[in-house]
């Protein structure tokens, strides 16, 4: 359970459990039996997806935004250039002297 300022733990049980992390890292047989586990939870597509999903809500990446960026990859590269071109026209030819208004 999280606490209500936003830290699962205490910062004096944060540092015990880093300096117990950092032992079992140095020890190749722990590192070993550590990646085995997160492989055998990792296989289960239900874990993935519950990490995804926990990334993107971490991002801030807003539903649009995923789905604009979705259409984005969908469309041609030739009308993705077309778009890019004609987004930036106005901004090159200021630079002309020309008139954005």
């Amino acid at each position: 359970m999280t606490k209500p300022g936003g830290w699962k733990h205490s910062q004096e049980t944060c540092t015990k459990i880093a300096a117990t992390r950092r032992g079992q890292l140095r020890d190749p047989a722990e590192r070993t039996k550590i990646a085995e586990a997160t492989k055998a939870r990792m296989a289960d597509p239900a874990v993935r997806q519950r990490i995804r999903e926990g990334m993107l809500r971490a991002s801030g990446s807003a539903d649009e935004l995923r789905t604009l960026r979705a259409v984005w990859r969908a469309t041609r590269s030739t009308v993705r250039a077309r778009f890019l071109a004609e987004l930036l026209e106005p901004i090159c030819h200021s630079g002309r002297g020309g008139d954005l208004s």
